[in-house]
Protein backbone atom coordinates (compact mmCIF):
# COMPACT_ATOMS: atom_id res chain seq x y z
CA UNK A 1 0.00 0.00 0.00
CA UNK A 2 1.13 3.54 -0.97
CA UNK A 3 -0.22 6.25 1.27
CA UNK A 4 0.29 10.05 0.32
CA UNK A 5 0.10 11.94 3.09
CA UNK A 6 -0.61 16.31 3.18
CA UNK A 7 0.36 18.05 6.55
CA UNK A 8 1.44 21.96 7.48
CA UNK A 9 5.04 21.00 7.91
CA UNK A 10 5.13 22.49 11.79
CA UNK A 11 2.33 19.83 12.65
CA UNK A 12 4.63 16.70 12.10
CA UNK A 13 7.94 17.87 12.58
CA UNK A 14 9.15 14.25 12.80
CA UNK A 15 8.06 13.20 9.77
CA UNK A 16 9.57 16.36 8.57
CA UNK A 17 12.83 14.89 9.73
CA UNK A 18 12.25 11.54 8.14
CA UNK A 19 11.51 13.57 4.66
CA UNK A 20 14.55 15.45 5.04
CA UNK A 21 16.79 12.53 5.51
CA UNK A 22 15.32 10.73 2.43
CA UNK A 23 15.40 13.94 0.34
CA UNK A 24 19.77 14.34 1.40
CA UNK A 25 20.01 10.71 0.51
CA UNK A 26 18.73 10.84 -2.75
CA UNK A 27 20.86 14.37 -3.49
CA UNK A 28 24.14 12.64 -2.61
CA UNK A 29 23.64 10.18 -4.78
CA UNK A 30 23.73 12.46 -7.33
CA UNK A 31 26.36 14.16 -5.94
CA UNK A 32 24.16 17.27 -5.56
CA UNK A 33 24.26 18.05 -1.55
CA UNK A 34 24.51 21.85 -1.84
CA UNK A 35 21.30 21.90 -3.81
CA UNK A 36 19.19 25.17 -2.06
CA UNK A 37 16.06 23.38 -0.87
CA UNK A 38 18.58 20.85 1.18
CA UNK A 39 18.12 22.73 4.19
CA UNK A 40 16.01 22.32 7.75
CA UNK A 41 14.96 26.06 7.76
CA UNK A 42 11.29 25.26 6.26
CA UNK A 43 10.53 22.82 9.28
CA UNK A 44 9.67 25.50 11.54
CA UNK A 45 8.06 27.64 8.90
CA UNK A 46 4.44 28.23 9.13
CA UNK A 47 3.61 28.63 5.46
CA UNK A 48 5.19 25.66 4.49
CA UNK A 49 3.18 22.26 3.34
CA UNK A 50 4.82 18.84 3.19
CA UNK A 51 3.29 16.01 0.87
CA UNK A 52 4.67 12.65 1.32
CA UNK A 53 4.36 8.66 -0.21
CA UNK A 54 4.98 6.34 2.45
CA UNK A 55 4.98 2.46 1.09
CA UNK A 56 4.95 0.22 4.28
CA UNK A 57 5.25 2.58 6.55
CA UNK A 58 8.36 4.11 5.25
CA UNK A 59 8.75 7.54 3.52
CA UNK A 60 9.81 7.11 -0.06
CA UNK A 61 9.08 10.12 -1.84
CA UNK A 62 8.03 14.02 -0.86
CA UNK A 63 7.67 17.71 -2.12
CA UNK A 64 6.84 20.60 -0.45
CA UNK A 65 4.48 23.79 -1.17
CA UNK A 66 6.10 26.84 0.23
CA UNK A 67 4.17 30.11 0.42
CA UNK A 68 5.83 33.02 -0.50
CA UNK A 69 5.97 35.60 2.63
CA UNK A 70 8.39 38.01 4.28
CA UNK A 71 9.71 35.44 6.40
CA UNK A 72 11.58 32.76 3.93
CA UNK A 73 12.15 33.43 0.38
CA UNK A 74 11.50 30.59 -1.99
CA UNK A 75 14.23 28.48 -3.33
CA UNK A 76 13.94 29.27 -6.76
CA UNK A 77 14.81 33.12 -5.55
CA UNK A 78 17.67 31.52 -3.73
CA UNK A 79 18.94 29.72 -6.65
CA UNK A 80 17.89 32.43 -9.39
CA UNK A 81 18.29 35.58 -7.81
CA UNK A 82 22.07 36.16 -8.41
CA UNK A 83 21.93 34.82 -12.08
CA UNK A 84 18.66 36.76 -12.83
CA UNK A 85 17.10 39.73 -9.93
CA UNK A 86 14.20 39.90 -12.04
CA UNK A 87 13.18 36.81 -10.86
CA UNK A 88 12.13 38.64 -7.25
CA UNK A 89 9.78 41.00 -9.36
CA UNK A 90 8.42 38.10 -10.81
CA UNK A 91 7.95 36.10 -7.60
CA UNK A 92 6.04 39.27 -6.31
CA UNK A 93 3.76 40.25 -9.15
CA UNK A 94 2.47 36.43 -8.88
CA UNK A 95 2.21 37.29 -4.80
CA UNK A 96 -0.12 39.97 -5.78
CA UNK A 97 -2.21 38.22 -8.16
CA UNK A 98 -3.85 35.43 -5.97
CA UNK A 99 -0.74 34.73 -3.28
CA UNK A 100 2.22 32.32 -4.62
CA UNK A 101 3.91 29.06 -3.43
CA UNK A 102 6.51 26.99 -5.16
CA UNK A 103 6.72 23.24 -5.13
CA UNK A 104 10.06 22.14 -4.43
CA UNK A 105 12.24 19.83 -2.44
CA UNK A 106 10.74 16.89 -5.34
CA UNK A 107 12.39 13.64 -4.75
CA UNK A 108 11.93 10.36 -4.71
CA UNK A 109 13.83 6.93 -3.58
CA UNK A 110 14.72 4.15 -6.02
CA UNK A 111 12.51 1.68 -3.17
CA UNK A 112 9.68 1.60 -6.05
CA UNK A 113 9.92 1.14 -10.08
CA UNK A 114 10.17 4.56 -11.67
CA UNK A 115 6.98 3.74 -13.94
CA UNK A 116 4.82 3.95 -10.91
CA UNK A 117 4.43 7.19 -11.22
CA UNK A 118 5.42 8.16 -7.48
CA UNK A 119 7.02 11.67 -8.74
CA UNK A 120 3.38 12.79 -10.45
CA UNK A 121 1.62 11.65 -8.01
CA UNK A 122 3.02 13.34 -5.21
CA UNK A 123 3.28 16.57 -7.62
CA UNK A 124 -0.76 15.97 -7.93
CA UNK A 125 -0.73 16.10 -4.61
CA UNK A 126 0.99 18.96 -4.07
CA UNK A 127 -0.71 21.13 -6.66
CA UNK A 128 -4.80 19.57 -5.61
CA UNK A 129 -3.79 21.76 -2.51
CA UNK A 130 -3.71 25.20 -4.22
CA UNK A 131 -6.96 26.24 -3.07
CA UNK A 132 -7.08 24.67 0.18
CA UNK A 133 -3.95 27.04 1.07
CA UNK A 134 -5.57 29.84 -1.08
CA UNK A 135 -2.12 30.16 -3.17
CA UNK A 136 -2.69 30.59 -7.25
CA UNK A 137 0.17 30.67 -8.55
CA UNK A 138 3.24 28.16 -8.23
CA UNK A 139 6.22 27.66 -9.37
CA UNK A 140 8.85 24.96 -9.75
CA UNK A 141 12.27 24.86 -11.10
CA UNK A 142 12.75 22.03 -13.34
CA UNK A 143 15.67 20.12 -15.23
CA UNK A 144 15.57 19.56 -18.62
CA UNK A 145 15.10 15.91 -18.52
CA UNK A 146 11.86 16.38 -16.16
CA UNK A 147 10.27 19.25 -18.32
CA UNK A 148 7.81 17.27 -20.10
CA UNK A 149 6.00 15.74 -17.11
CA UNK A 150 5.90 19.26 -15.24
CA UNK A 151 4.63 20.64 -18.60
CA UNK A 152 1.53 17.72 -18.38
CA UNK A 153 1.53 18.43 -14.75
CA UNK A 154 0.49 22.42 -16.42
CA UNK A 155 3.93 24.57 -15.35
CA UNK A 156 4.61 26.42 -18.39
CA UNK A 157 8.61 28.09 -18.76
CA UNK A 158 8.65 31.72 -17.28
CA UNK A 159 11.11 32.98 -20.41
CA UNK A 160 10.81 36.46 -18.98
CA UNK A 161 13.69 35.64 -16.57
CA UNK A 162 17.14 33.89 -16.82
CA UNK A 163 18.31 33.03 -20.61
CA UNK A 164 14.28 32.65 -21.98
CA UNK A 165 13.74 30.84 -18.81
CA UNK A 166 16.88 28.73 -18.33
CA UNK A 167 19.66 29.38 -15.78
CA UNK A 168 22.81 27.15 -14.84
CA UNK A 169 21.40 25.56 -11.30
CA UNK A 170 22.50 23.16 -9.26
CA UNK A 171 26.01 23.55 -10.81
CA UNK A 172 27.55 24.35 -14.06
CA UNK A 173 26.69 20.76 -15.17
CA UNK A 174 23.20 21.41 -15.01
CA UNK A 175 20.60 23.58 -16.90
CA UNK A 176 17.66 24.32 -14.75
CA UNK A 177 14.42 25.87 -15.65
CA UNK A 178 11.73 28.58 -13.96
CA UNK A 179 8.28 26.99 -14.08
CA UNK A 180 4.58 28.49 -12.88
CA UNK A 181 1.20 27.35 -13.19
CA UNK A 182 -2.30 28.43 -12.51
CA UNK A 183 -3.14 25.89 -9.61
CA UNK A 184 -7.01 27.06 -9.22
CA UNK A 185 -8.12 26.67 -12.71
CA UNK A 186 -5.36 24.18 -14.06
CA UNK A 187 -5.59 25.55 -17.31
CA UNK A 188 -2.58 24.18 -19.23
CA UNK A 189 -2.77 20.62 -16.85
CA UNK A 190 -3.20 17.49 -19.46
CA UNK A 191 -6.95 15.97 -19.02
CA UNK A 192 -5.99 12.78 -17.30
CA UNK A 193 -3.93 14.92 -14.52
CA UNK A 194 -6.38 17.45 -14.39
CA UNK A 195 -9.29 15.08 -13.53
CA UNK A 196 -7.33 13.46 -10.41
CA UNK A 197 -6.05 16.73 -9.20
CA UNK A 198 -9.64 17.50 -8.72
CA UNK A 199 -10.46 14.29 -7.03
CA UNK A 200 -7.98 14.58 -4.83
CA UNK A 201 -9.04 18.12 -4.09
CA UNK A 202 -12.25 17.55 -3.18
CA UNK A 203 -12.04 14.86 -0.88
CA UNK A 204 -9.75 14.57 1.98
CA UNK A 205 -9.14 10.58 1.71
CA UNK A 206 -9.18 9.26 -2.18
CA UNK A 207 -7.81 6.28 -3.45
CA UNK A 208 -7.89 4.22 -6.53
CA UNK A 209 -5.27 1.05 -7.86
CA UNK A 210 -1.91 1.52 -9.39
CA UNK A 211 -1.40 -1.76 -11.57
CA UNK A 212 1.96 -2.63 -12.43
CA UNK A 213 3.47 -5.67 -13.88
CA UNK A 214 0.63 -8.19 -12.89
CA UNK A 215 0.26 -6.54 -9.43
CA UNK A 216 -2.06 -4.13 -7.98
CA UNK A 217 -1.19 -1.51 -5.37
CA UNK A 218 -3.47 0.34 -3.17
CA UNK A 219 -2.97 4.04 -3.16
CA UNK A 220 -4.44 6.29 -0.61
CA UNK A 221 -4.40 10.39 -0.49
CA UNK A 222 -4.83 11.83 2.93
CA UNK A 223 -5.05 14.95 3.67
CA UNK A 224 -3.99 16.14 7.02
CA UNK A 225 -3.99 19.91 6.88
Amino acid sequence: MIIIKSYRAIAYPEKCHAFLVGHRKVLEDFNLENISTNTPRWINHLNTYVIIAEYNGEIIAGARMQIADDEFALPVSDAVSHFDPKIDDLILHKRTDGNAAELCGLWNSRKLHPKLGITMIVSMAAVSLAKQINTKNIFAICAGYTLRSAMKMGFQVEKGVGNNGEFVYPNSNFTARVLSMNGFNLENTYTEYKDEIELIRNSPIYSRDLKFDQEIIPLIYENLI
